[in-house]
């Protein structure tokens, strides 16, 4: 065997051993040092949508355009709305009209109840005149019982009169606004947020994403129009195999590697874990739907973990694509994971 011989079959060794090596390593990788390439970017993503239906008149943003909060986004045909504001308007002038009438009906009833007194008054003279006038033999007993009905009949008028006073400063007195004023100035408080509702205004800094909208598009309520993609708040969801519970925990170092910046390897920690997973098997109060799954081998559960990366790329999109592996601590176990995850960078610049 000549030198190129034992060089070749050396190499073809070394090569065997670190392949023999990193298979072994990631056969059990979930149980010292979890890897998972389900791993992909997030970003906190505010969904717009318009709260009054309309028709868009104009817009005011691109695609992809940085905005700041408080920034007007795009606008809906005001005209209608502007219309349903004078109405409201018109309408509390209205009720304000009428509670004032009411405070004149008051007034009237007052002077309605000083008149009844003052004929209770005159028809009291006129009855102690007549009684004695009888005693004197100058009237009859029917021309004083005449009176004393009459003077009856004046002293229920003026319980009728304190009634009506009563009634009419008892219902000014339950507020200080009627209840047709308070109607009409919530519905003018409506129609007026309604109006500024048609001016749709970034609640948040963020970038323009997926905006398709053009000038004259008709929207209903809470149709989705664009959406503001937070660039200052990115964070990873890495779904792992359930067997490596034991490493997601909050603080626990990982290291990543983008699969659009390949070459390069990122350094981690875990935020925290999603506790629990959608079931399709067991909705709400639903009984159980059973899977008989007759494979020896199955499939694993995932647990998804969220991760925040120091000094995150600015260039890498919502969604970019990731590998993560958890470092375990050890030296040893993690020189092997740092390698394996080196070799891994190298590999995206092929796929």
């Amino acid at each position: 065997m000549n030198m190129n011989d034992s060089f070749y079959k050396y190499i073809s060794w070394l090569v065997l051993a670190v392949a023999l090596g990193f298979s072994a390593f990631l056969i059990v990788s979930d149980n010292i040092a979890p890897f998972t390439t389900q791993a992909s970017v997030q970003k906190s993503v505010a969904t717009i949508a318009s709260e009054v239906p309309g028709v868009v008149t104009q817009i005011h943003v691109k695609n992809g355009q940085q905005i700041h909060k408080g920034q007007l986004l795009y606008s809906i045909d005001k005209a209608g709305y502007l219309i349903a504001v004078k109405e409201a308007e018109a309408e509390l002038h209205q009720a304000k009209e009428a509670d004032s009438a009411k405070w004149q009906e008051l007034s009237k009833a007052k002077q309605e109840r000083l008149q009844r007194q003052a004929e209770n008054d005159n028809w009291l003279r006129k009855l102690t005149r007549y009684q004695t006038l009888l005693k004197g033999g100058l009237i009859t007993t029917e021309e004083l019982e005449d009176v004393q009905l009459s003077y009856s009949v004046a002293q229920s008028s003026i319980i009728a009169a304190d009634a009506e006073v009563l009634r009419i400063a008892a219902e000014l007195a339950q507020k200080q606004d009627s209840a047709a004023i308070e109607l009409a100035r919530a519905k003018l408080e409506q129609k007026t947020l309604d109006l500024i509702h048609t001016d749709i205004i970034a609640q948040v800094d963020g970038s323009v994403s997926n905006l398709q909208l053009e000038a004259g598009t008709y929207l209903n309520t809470g149709e989705i129009s664009l959406f503001l993609v937070n660039e200052l708040n990115s964070w990873i969801n890495a779904d792992f195999n359930e067997k490596g519970v034991n490493f997601f925990t909050t603080g626990v170092e990982v290291v990543l590697v983008f699969d659009a910046l390949p070459g390069q390897i990122f350094s981690g920690h875990i935020i925290n874990q999603d506790r629990a997973i959608y079931d399709s098997s067991s909705v709400g109060s639903l009984l159980s739907d059973v899977t008989n799954d007759d494979r020896w081998i199955r499939e694993q559960q995932k647990i998804r973990t969220r991760i925040s990366v120091k000094e995150l790329d600015t260039k890498l999109i919502s969604g970019s694509r990731a590998s993560v592996m958890v470092l375990n601590g050890n030296s040893v176990i993690d020189s092997f994971a740092l390698s394996w995850m080196k070799l891994v960078s190298y590999f995206r610049y092929i796929y």
